[in-house]
């Protein structure tokens, strides 16, 4: 019992600093400012926090909505394509850029959230 809350309490913090960890290594492997090293912090950020009750031992149940998990982050993924794009000076649409804000930050957040939804569904698929 004791080795099961051991497990609990130290596996997050441990995929923690692995986490921050891997994000100070590429820090120094990609420029400052790079889209694309902010969309993979974003997706592996995502992906931590959504291992983060597996990694503890906590399971939860399906409750058949996992399908529409990959819908929603099919469309962060196709939002997230436009703005690379938009950044690249491939393609601009003016009704889009008055709505969506290309910067760091948001790039991070729909990439995290991105990522958190692929591997919920992912892990929450009935088999």
């Amino acid at each position: 019992m004791l080795l099961r809350k051991l497990v609990a309490a130290l596996c997050p913090l441990i995929l923690c600093l692995l986490t921050c960890i891997l994000f100070r290594w590429l820090d120094g492997l990609m420029k400052e400012g790079n889209f694309l090293l902010f969309l993979l912090k974003g997706l592996l950020l995502g992906l931590c926090v959504a291992l983060l009750l597996p990694v503890a031992g906590i399971t939860t149940h399906s409750n058949g909505l996992m399908p529409w998990l990959f819908v929603a982050a099919g469309l962060l993924a196709l939002l997230l394509c436009y703005q690379y794009l938009e950044t690249l000076g491939v393609l601009s649409w003016p009704v889009l850029k008055a709505l969506i804000s290309i910067n760091g930050q948001v790039v991070l957040a729909e990439g995290a959230v991105t990522g958190f939804l692929l591997l919920t569904g992912f892990l929450g698929r009935r088999r």
